[in-house]
């Protein structure tokens, strides 16, 4: 399987990191910042695409910030500010612009620019019926489809009523009311992500099932639709050959990750294809390494370490320091999004104390050997046999892929509390962890 690895680096005010096929250009100004407030804001865009971003954007001595992001075709993104989260949704060449009072909390905000009606209801609407996907719980992933799909649909049926009541008592236009309810679906639908049901035939009868509409060209406007599409194509490949052409099966393609890369005619979007398969960075050449049971790559070299189990050998090479450890899989396609879009707070703390940590479990070399050359200011480690991983998961009370884990200066493991990769909440964490 083939894994397109460029990565976007970070992304600051007033400068790109690589000149973008398409892009939306965001702005803002943030106001009553305190002299010891947050002075930077998280842009978050995904695709499902390896080159999706997730960008650091410092504000300037005015509290103000101008910044283009690669943005190739129309969806929904956020904007967060001291761990409060604004949703937009944008085309590409569209300006969408933010003011922040930052004096007050939650923060108070602004949004004008595109769609300045339409993301003023939606980003509002979005903050004010988030509480009903707090404590939301589906029955395993391995329950019958009869009594799992049921289960399902009453979860969104409930928290469609709130979504309705919204709508109707806000008098929300039809088109963000028809995002919320889409958004519902998929948001529900991303807890069950890892539905296996007791065979093949119930897996696939539910990432497939009608609720979904999943060629439906508008899904494709919302971030969170291409993780469900991404775990549809991961256990089912073939399905790719009976899609219509158009935005769902150019997601399709990009989830699939396989060896051969698409032809471009093949793309509804061309500017989507030359974005993602455009300028892949090499793989790491394995031919001079001795394969052992555990491979490290680490600052651009790859090496092999033998008879040391990889968090204590992580420990002592790293003795002192706070290490913040990723559990991944090649597999793993949220395991891949959430590593590519984490390029910042790596970069953000490459000079401190700090040590960004992947350990990559139940996973293929050729993947792996592709993929991290692109994840930078981290290290890999590679464990190559079954009966390894399995220990370390037993360890580690792995309870699924991506996992995260933090390592203290004293070399104390923990795994409640630390904030996953993709969260704001990790730079107030890890900054702490420095003092």
């Amino acid at each position: 399987m083939r894994i397109s690895v460029c990565i976007l680096g970070l992304i600051t005010c007033g400068t790109v990191a690589a000149v973008p096929t398409d892009s939306i250009t965001v702005s803002g100004h943030i106001s009553g910042i305190a002299d010891n407030g947050r002075k930077s804001l998280i842009i978050n865009e995904c695709d499902f695409s390896h080159k999706s971003v997730r960008a650091l954007v410092e504000v300037d001595s005015a509290g103000t910030f101008n910044t283009k992001i690669p943005y190739s075709s129309a969806h929904t993104f956020s904007m967060v500010y001291n761990r409060e989260f604004v949703d937009a949704y944008a085309e590409p060449g569209d300006s969408i612009h933010i003011e922040i009072d930052a004096s007050v909390s939650p923060v108070v905000y602004q949004l004008s620019g595109d769609h300045a009606s339409l993301n003023e209801e939606y980003s509002r609407a979005r903050k004010a019926i988030s509480h009903i996907y707090y404590n939301l719980s589906l029955p395993s992933p391995n329950t019958p489809l009869s009594v799992y799909m049921p289960e399902f649909k009453a979860t969104v049926n409930n928290t469609q009523k709130t979504i309705d009541e919204y709508v109707t008592t806000n008098h929300l236009s039809d088109e963000a009311a028809e995002m919320l309810r889409t958004d519902n679906i998929f948001t529900i639908a991303n807890l069950a992500i890892d539905y296996s049901g007791t065979n093949k035939d119930e897996q696939f009868a539910f990432f497939t099932d009608s609720i979904f509409d999943i060629y439906n060209e508008n899904n494709a406007r919302l971030m969170i639709f291409p993780y469900h599409i991404g775990a549809l194509c991961l256990n089912f490949p073939d399905i790719v050959k009976s899609a219509p052409k158009g935005r769902i099966r150019d997601l399709m393609f990009v989830a699939l990750a396989d060896d051969t890369v698409p032809h471009r005619e093949d793309f509804a979007n061309t500017a989507y294809f030359d974005r993602v398969f455009g300028g892949s960075v090499s793989a790491i050449d394995l031919s001079g390494v001795k394969q052992s049971d555990i491979l490290v790559y680490r600052d651009g070299a790859v090496s092999s370490i033998e008879n040391v189990e990889p968090v204590e050998w992580l420990k002592k090479e790293f003795s002192g320091r706070p290490i913040y450890l990723d559990v991944s899989a090649t597999w793993c396609g949220p395991c891949r999004a959430s590593l590519s879009q984490s390029e910042d707070i790596r970069e953000h703390f490459k000079d401190t104390d700090v040590v960004f940590a992947a350990l990559w479990l139940k996973s293929d070399q050729k993947q792996w050997a592709e993929l991290v050359p692109a994840v930078n200011n981290a290290v890999h480690i590679f464990v190559n046999d079954d009966e390894v991983a399995d220990a370390i998961m037993s360890r580690l009370n792995l309870q699924g892929f991506p996992s995260c884990y933090f390592i203290d200066r004293s070399g104390n493991i923990r795994a409640d509390g630390v904030p996953p990769l993709h969260s704001p909440a990790l730079y107030d964490y890890l900054n702490d962890s420095l003092k």
